[in-house]
């Protein structure tokens, strides 16, 4: 019924949606799915193999000056008819008979191959004694994607000899190699690539490998090109250790990694917490998967897949949607985990019939929606909190005790002096109470929209902010919006006050990517004054300040350089702690300042993303450093007088 006018539009088109790398995906999952046939067929539980590797055959052809990627397969391979319709066709229905919207859909190498490699893909298959090439790419004579011709007479389709193919493939299998966009294109190691991109790449495409029967490996090199070997007797050499490394490396995928990383440690490092969903709602149960990272030298697994710090989603044993670094503050925040981030890694795996990839195989779809675009993941992370595993708390208590308390008496001193200033606005509670002289239509529960410590204490009391003690009537402060008064309606209640403490921590930037920090986009602490730690703006109660931020390090450089100018250090370390005391406070200030203007209408819980971002705090901390400046020198002001005493007796 459908037709065809511009099928190359509809190729490039297509290409365009797909991920960088597509085809080095797609090209392994054909491996898999033949291997996994011919294992069927012959009764073999083991033996598959599918190495991604240096294309020795025209690596020799070209004395040794072309280094191209080949993958090939010890599967069922093809007959020269199969070649030749399974690389011409669209959306034809493969060997496996698997094609559908959730499985193989028959396009995917013809799709992203010759797109990405218009210098052509080459492809060698053997079976039933048939070795057959083919060579699919860009022909500018046609200006279109087509069968280039290889043979000395033109021809598209050509025999081939054993000495073709690898070893391991002479009875049955498949070999695909890349020629990049033209001629003479470094494809093994693209330019700009790290020697182990290809290894990085499929293990953090795919979730298990090497576990079932099939081994994949990927050639990773050392040094620079004029080192590598020119012949695979050369590469087995330095396999064996003889000259640098140049190895077949294991791809085992990123729970296969980070599997062992967690059990270094010992056990009860790695589990998943099944969560139910909400099935009357149309939200499938769903398994995360979780792991406890170890710390500290030579336990980087970054080179290998994703670090710590890092959430994807699960499909088909592929995982999408990587979200890593600042990118996954708020999806970490969402499960609990606030603090030692990186020391956790998740995947999170939606169940049911409703869940598919979409085309491109970019993301996770639940219900026609990417997993964590939705109120499913809403509703799985709520769940997760609810059970999250002792090991994680541990660890998160663990990484919370590192933080070093250096003053404990200057959150006093700070709550003092902003004791005044934190009057105004003063937010007005109100709880249940059987003489209460007032109505409440809301009873307020913990603190103020979070899980933070609260201060509560009848009005009027002397502790806490107290001021005056007066009625300041209905002003529209941070509990006006929890605490709706009517003189009519409602249930008799008693005037409370609550404070959510803010606990401010100073932090290198590198410390600050263990902590999932409130709308950091792409920068997270990176050249930013503070941030705060948790799910949201509103209900955060960890300030993080950032102690390599060059605002701050300038006002200590100009400090030491009126008071310290010979570089004391004892000096230097009092004129740190008044610099951090002072700045502690001007941010605490800004943040709990913020918070009062709550009022249910024109300050609602998602603008405090945006008001306390780490962008909008280091403008606060900017706009102010003339008083920081003077609270400061006025801090010191004695080890400069100390100075020039010593001076004049000099």
């Amino acid at each position: 019924m459908f037709r065809v006018e511009n099928a190359d539009f509809i190729a490039d088109k297509l290409s365009a949606e797909l991920l960088p790398n597509q085809e080095y995906r797609e090209v392994l999952k054909n491996a898999l799915e033949a291997v996994e046939r011919r294992m069927r067929a012959d009764g073999s539980k083991t033996g598959g193999r599918i190495e991604f590797d240096v294309d020795w055959t025209f690596h020799a052809l070209d004395e040794g000056k072309r280094w191209y990627l080949a993958c090939a397969d010890n599967g069922d391979g093809m007959t020269r008819a199969e070649l030749v319709k399974y690389t011409t066709t669209l959306a034809v229905q493969g060997a496996g008979r698997n094609q559908s919207i959730r499985g193989n859909q028959g396009m995917g190498l013809k799709i992203s191959g010759p797109t990405r490699h218009k210098a052509g893909v080459l492809i060698r298959s053997t079976k039933e004694g048939q070795r057959t090439a083919v060579q699919i790419g860009w022909d500018p004579s046609r200006g279109q994607y087509d069968l280039i011709p290889i043979g000395n007479n033109d021809e598209v389709v050509l025999p081939m000899g054993p000495s073709a193919y690898p070893d391991f493939i002479q009875e049955s299998g498949t070999l695909v190699t890349f020629f990049g966009n033209k001629d003479g294109d470094n494809t093994f190691v693209p330019a700009g690539s790290s020697k182990g991109w290809l290894l990085r790449y499929l293990n953090t495409r795919f979730f298990r490998l090497s576990n079932d029967g099939i081994d994949v490996l990927v050639r990773v090199p050392a040094g620079d090109p004029e080192e590598w070997p020119h012949t695979p007797d050369e590469a087995k050499e330095r396999m064996r250790g003889k000259g640098r490394s140049f190895n077949l490396t294991k791809v085992d995928g990123t729970a296969g990694i980070w599997d062992d990383a967690a059990d270094r440690q010992g056990v009860n490092f790695r589990g998943v917490v099944d969560v139910l969903g909400d099935p009357s709602a149309g939200i499938p149960p769903a398994r995360i998967h979780w792991w406890v990272l170890p710390s500290g030298a030579g336990t980087d697994v970054s080179s290998r897949t994703a670090s710590g710090g890092s959430l994807a989603v699960l499909f088909d044993n592929e995982l999408h949607d990587w979200r890593t670094s600042n990118q996954a503050n708020p999806y970490f925040a969402r499960l609990g985990v606030l603090f030692g981030k990186n020391r956790f890694g998740f995947v999170l795996e939606p169940l049911g019939a409703s869940v598919a990839a979409d085309f491109a195989r970019a993301h996770v779809l639940v219900g026609g929606t990417p997993a964590l675009q939705s109120d499913t993941w809403l509703q799985w992370t709520e769940q997760f909190r609810d059970q999250i595993p002792e090991p994680i708390r541990r660890t998160m208590l663990e990484e919370q005790a590192r933080l070093e308390v250096e003053d404990p008496d200057r959150a006093k001193r700070i709550r003092e002096r902003l004791r005044d200033v934190m009057q105004m606005l003063r937010p007005r509670f109100f709880r249940r109470h059987v003489n209460g002289a007032a109505r409440a239509t809301i009873e307020v529960t913990g603190s103020q929209g979070g899980d933070g410590p609260a201060a509560e204490y009848p009005k009027g009391s002397t502790t806490g902010y107290s001021g005056s003690g007066a009625s300041t009537g209905r002003g529209r402060g941070i509990g006006a919006v929890l605490s709706q008064i009517d003189e009519e309606m409602g249930e008799p209640a008693a005037e409370v006050a609550a404070v959510v403490q803010l606990q401010p921590h100073w932090v290198t930037e590198q410390e600050a990517d263990g902590y999932a920090i409130v709308n950091g986009n792409a920068h997270g602490l990176r050249d930013r004054a503070a941030a705060l730690a948790g799910t949201d703006g509103r209900s955060a109660n960890m300030l993080l300040l950032n102690r390599d931020f060059r605002g701050y390090q300038a006002i200590l450089a100009a400090m030491n350089a009126w008071a310290n100018p010979e570089g004391d250090s004892d000096k230097a370390t009092k004129i740190k702690a008044a610099a951090e005391e002072w700045v502690e406070q001007k941010m605490i200030e800004a943040v709990e300042g913020l918070w009062q203007l709550e009022n249910g209408r024109t300050w609602i819980p998602q603008h405090y993303d945006e008001a306390l971002s780490p962008v909008s705090l280091t403008a606060a901390f900017m706009a102010d450093r003339y008083h920081t400046l003077y609270e400061v020198k006025r801090a010191i002001g004695g080890l400069r007088d100390t100075r020039r005493a010593r001076a004049a007796n000099a």
